[in-house]
């Protein structure tokens, strides 16, 4: 019986050590309740538009967002929301064609702290990003695009397409 008891114990107490080590990431779904938790904690409104089977949106929630580096960093600054693009169960101003869409919003006053970053990125750039960010909530400013040389854009992967802002359509004139 003590043999029994001391499995069970032993079983118990390797579960529990490794629940604490696994992390998931924990986000709304709404945007009111996100805004509200954000406001009263003080803490910066992350917002990402995703779509069904997009392959960027499961790469930044399923990797990106799951790295501990990101995932402590988001849990301490901000709070996160996930959006479906094709509900339209939040406000028209977050209306994006393209997925993931990320806003950063002021919890304050709604306003943006960054414009919005159309697709995914590798972690450690969304984690550069991430912190820009919230230093500049801190500093109660306000971020703004750089632009980019075509030597300064990251390269294309099968994976996941590293998009900052739309690209300008090419017209041919041939």
């Amino acid at each position: 019986m003590k043999k029994i008891l001391f499995t069970l114990l032993i079983s118990a107490l390797s579960l529990f050590a490794l629940g604490q080590e696994i992390h998931d990431f924990k986000y709304e779904t709404s945007y009111y309740t996100a805004a509200k938790k954000a406001h009263e904690s003080n803490k910066v409104l992350l917002i990402m538009m995703a779509k069904k089977g997009c392959p960027n949106c499961g790469y930044m929630k399923d990797i990106v967002f799951e790295r501990p580096a990101i995932l402590n960093y988001v849990n301490e600054n901000f709070v996160p929301l996930i959006l479906d693009v094709n509900r339209r169960n939040y406000p028209k101003r977050f209306i994006s064609p393209r997925a993931p869409t990320f806003f950063f919003l002021n919890p304050q006053d709604g306003t943006e702290i960054r414009p919005r970053k159309v697709g995914g990125s590798r972690p450690e750039k969304f984690l550069e990003e991430l912190t820009a960010v919230k230093e500049a909530y801190d500093n109660n400013t306000t971020l703004t695009l750089e632009e980019k040389t075509p030597e300064q854009t990251v390269g294309m992967s099968s994976l996941i397409r590293i998009i900052d802002e739309p690209k300008a359509s090419t017209i041919s004139t041939h």
